[in-house]
Parts: structure tokens; sequence; C-alpha cells
């Protein structure tokens, strides 16, 4: 008997998750929807994520893949590329390892998708649970999924919310439309919460996640919004961000100098992929102001988490750290760069010029006045 292709694929990237991953899978055993199959890609973990992913089979029935890569690769978008790649199911839904869906995620985004037609689904916001103060994962209740669905325990708060978005819709429908959806967006809109996808429409305009330090899901959701027919968002939430005390993006706190590097490193990926994509795009072609300004936002992306370590450095020190990172073939960030110097000094040149006007504006007010 033929296996039964699933709906979807849920794609979770996994390094080192041993302790958390138990609990996203469980949130998947508990949907409402049973016509998915999940895909766990390991990242060479260290500690025993396999064995524990392994324990999960018989509980899901055969609906449970696990892939080992021969290597680590240090970014979860080359695992969900290699995920994408082998899923059957029509849709593509992407779970990070330590975090955890509603039971009616999966159902209602899939009815979604079928009802509109979507290529895209698109969430706009996540929950994140709290526990007073806001709780690492690594905390014993974060570790118990029975402790973890006490309300005594958490609160759940909504983030990156549109308030103006009550109803699913496919609007904004015109290319300029959406680009300027993206540069508008929060910071942290277009996370990896954001998108379901039809997994079609990825292999066919070879939409990947590409290899950087953050920042990836951000660009895979930016050329989503950019190539999907139907682009779908809804106000529906689904994602339940736990707080973790060591990931990545919480570097920052043990090795500072370290994730400065990372960060310039991520920034000038950034950059290179999405000029990458937009050269080609006769929109962005002809509307350089938008070309600029979708470069603008991935830099602001990638830089500004930097601004504590930036505050606290020396000039210098900055400057050794970034000629590390930065090389010859780094065009498009040095043009980008150049140009946002020179775009501070003219605006700071005008704020001086405002400035020395109001200075004589005052100087005859109070002449006026003594006379």
């Amino acid at each position: 008997m033929e296996n039964k292709i699933p709906l979807v694929s849920v794609i979770i990237p996994m390094f080192n998750a041993a302790k958390f991953i138990p609990q996203t899978l469980e949130s998947l055993l508990y949907q409402t929807m049973k016509d998915f199959e999940v895909i766990v890609v390991d990242d060479c973990s260290n500690d025993n994520s396999v064995e524990v992913v392994e324990s999960f089979s018989e509980r899901f029935g055969g609906r449970l893949k696990l892939v080992k890569l021969p290597k680590n690769t240090g970014s979860p978008g080359i695992p969900r590329n290699v995920g994408i790649q082998i899923a059957c199911g029509k849709y593509i839904s992407f779970l990070d390892s330590d975090d955890l869906y509603t039971k009616t995620a999966l159902e209602e985004l899939s009815t979604l998708a079928e009802k509109f037609q979507a290529d895209v689904v698109s969430v706009d916001g996540s929950f994140r649970l709290w526990g007073g103060n806001q709780k690492s994962v690594d905390a014993p209740e974060m570790t118990d999924m029975n402790e973890l669905t006490n309300p005594k325990n958490f609160t759940v708060k909504r983030f990156f919310c549109d308030s103006s978005l009550n109803e699913p819709t496919l609007k904004p429908e015109t290319f300029e439309g959406r680009v300027k959806l993206f540069i508008d967006a929060p910071a942290y809109n277009f996370g990896i919460f954001s998108s379901f996808c039809r997994r079609n429409f990825l292999i066919v305009n070879q939409i990947k996640f590409p290899d950087m330090f953050a920042g990836e899901d951000q660009f895979f959701n930016f050329a989503c919004l950019c190539l999907a027919k139907n682009f779908l968002r809804i106000p529906n939430i689904f994602y339940i961000v736990r707080p973790r005390a060591n990931s990545i993006m919480r570097e920052l706190s043990f090795n500072p100098e370290q994730y400065f590097r990372k960060r310039v490193n991520a920034f000038i990926h950034s950059l290179i992929e999405a000029e990458k994509f937009m050269k080609d795009i006769p929109f962005f072609q002809k509307h350089l102001n938008y070309r600029y300004a979708v470069l603008d936002k991935f830099a602001f992306l990638r830089l500004d988490p930097t601004h504590k370590f930036y505050l606290n450095s020396s000039r210098g020190a900055l400057n050794t750290i970034v000629k590390k990172e930065f090389n010859f073939h780094d065009a498009v960030a040095s043009a980008y760069l150049f140009d946002m110097v020179n775009i501070y000094k003219i605006y700071l040149a005008r704020l001086q010029l405002e400035n020395n006007a109001l200075k004589e504006e005052l100087k005859k007010y109070r002449s006026a006045k003594t006379s």
C-alpha cells in the first residue's frame, strides 16, 4: 500500500536541544489536524538530542523523520533547506527546536492556505511565554509539558502584532505595496514564525535560506513576499516562543566580540544576498530608491542589536574587528556603508545649518528685546 502524501511538512532544525525538543514535539502531537509529517534535521548535536527524537518515533506512527547532517553548519538555515528538499507535504511549516505551536496551528494554517489558494500564509506576530519576569527555557518549568500548560506558571503575551489586521487579506497585491510592507514592518516581523508556504512555490522559485549567522529567516520571507502570486496575511497567531538563555541571539551576553564579528559578517551577507536577489527584478532596476531602502532595512536588522557593544567599545577596537570581516569582494556592503555615512554627513550638516539659523534668530530676538 502506497504511503499517503501528507498535507503539511513541519521542518525543525536541531542542535543540542535534548532538554527542549520533547515539548516541541509534544506540541505537534497535540495538533487537532493529523495530516502532517515532522522532519527533524540534526546539525551534528553533541548531546543526546538524536536519541530523544528517536524516542518519539512510535508516538508519531511513522510521521516523524530524522535526518543527520554529516557536519555542523552553524546555522539553522541550511538544515531547513535540507528539510525542504526531502519534504513530501503540499505545504511547508517551520518550527524551532525550543518553541511550540498552539494545538490548532496546522489546522488553521492549512485551511486558510487552501481557501485562498495561497503560495504563502504570513503571520505577523507570535506568543511569548513569561513567568513573572521573563524565564529562560532552561528553567525547570520550561522543560515539562504539564508545567508549560499550567496557567499558574506562565503568562502568554502577544508580540509584534499588526492591530489593523482584523481578517485574512491578500492585500497589498501590488509589488510596490509588498516592498513597502517589508520596509515599514517592525524589526522582528518576518521571523521564522511568519511563513507557511506551498512547497512547490519554494522549489519552482528556488527560494532558500542563506547561510548566515542571523537574519536568514527574514531574507527567506522577503523573497517569499516578493515572488508569491497569492500572499495571504492573517491575524491568527500560532507560534509560541520560549526564551532560551544560550541561544544564538543571546550570544552577546557571554562573548561580545565574537557576537559583534558575527553580526558584521551577517550584515555583509545580508546585503550581498539582497542585492543578488534584487538585481534581476525589473521593479528594483527601475526604482533604485526602493532597492536602497531594502538594503537599508536589512542593514538595520543586522546591526541594530549590536549597539550596546558599539557604545561600550573604543573606535580603534571596532575598526580592527570590522577589518577582519571585510575583504575586497564586499562591494555591496562597502558601497552601502559609503552611502550611509555620506547621508548621515548631509543630515548632520543640515542640522548644523538649522541650528545656526536658530542661533541667529535667537540673537536677533535678544537684541530687539534689549533695545
